[in-house]
């Protein structure tokens, strides 16, 4: 049997819907080839979604035989019909979850507590984005805006959601990753960075613009730490979002300070989460 740990690992994500699919599909046609169809991804789509759950499981999902027109055969491990047993039930749970949180949410509050009715957040998005946990402190909820191939990559634009709906960057991910993830306009995401990716420059020495291919705002120091050759800095952007970056100047950057943030869009990762 997978290891609890490993089940959940393999599971802890709401949207890993279409690499679960691959899995329904394989169990049901016993072919890789022909389950990628059905889902609606390439074959080397297919292979990452079973190579990401197998990593995250700690164990082989998949028994392959060599041959065949459509590639060989393919069978579920017993760990991977766990697998799928577990997704439904947890899927289910959650459509339960969903639904008495947003009763909960449009339902009067006893006199003596604080008013909800009518709040405006999404418990369960907002519950969701927080199950992402990772040491990436740059997270922003976005929408797809636009998607453009070259080649094997995809640069995804994203536009911030809720505060900073001015804020603008872009992501490049793999085709393969574009498919698993089923990115489309309008979808709602979550874009993330580590903070060492982001570089912070004083405004007045930033003399040339960030590069065409880089992400690049203006914004206002908030928080500065002291000492050191880099320095940590809390910056809130132009469009209201904020974020945590370094600077490696020579001079020490302070509260209310302009600067410009640049971030590479290899840099920037596109998770799913929400409704």
């Amino acid at each position: 049997m997978i290891p609890q740990a490993s089940l959940a690992a393999a599971l802890a994500e709401k949207r890993s819907d279409r690499r679960i699919e691959v899995l329904r599909h394989i169990q049901a046609c016993g072919s890789i080839s022909e389950a990628a169809r059905r889902v609606g991804i390439s074959y080397k789509a297919a292979w990452q979604a079973l190579d990401t759950l197998s990593n995250l499981a700690g164990v082989a999902l998949v028994q392959r035989s060599v041959g065949g027109k459509g590639g060989g055969g393919a069978q579920l491990t017993a760990d991977a019909l766990l697998l799928l047993e577990a997704a439904d039930a947890m899927g289910h749970a959650r459509e339960q979850l969903h639904v008495q949180l947003e009763q909960a949410r449009q339902r009067p509050p006893p006199a003596d507590s604080q008013a909800r009715t009518g709040a405006g957040i999404s418990v369960a998005t907002t519950l969701a984005r927080l199950q992402v946990m990772t040491s990436m402190r740059n997270q922003w909820p976005c929408v797809v805006a636009q998607l453009s191939r070259s080649g094997p990559l995809v640069r995804v634009q994203l536009q911030g959601a809720e505060v900073g709906a001015q804020f603008v960057l872009h992501s490049h991910i793999t085709d393969e990753s574009a498919q698993l993830l089923g990115l489309r306009q309008g979808l709602p995401v979550l874009a993330m960075c580590k903070a060492t990716a982001v570089t912070v420059q004083p405004a007045a020495a930033a003399a040339c613009e960030a590069a065409p291919s880089a992400n690049g705002w203006r914004g206002t120091v908030t928080r500065a730490t002291r000492g050191g050759a880099v320095q940590e800095l809390a910056v809130r952007l132009t469009s209201g979002v904020q974020l945590v970056g370094f600077s490696r100047e020579a001079s020490s950057l302070r509260a209310r300070s302009a600067v410009q943030v640049t971030v590479e869009p290899s840099a920037v990762v596109v998770a799913l989460s929400g409704e």
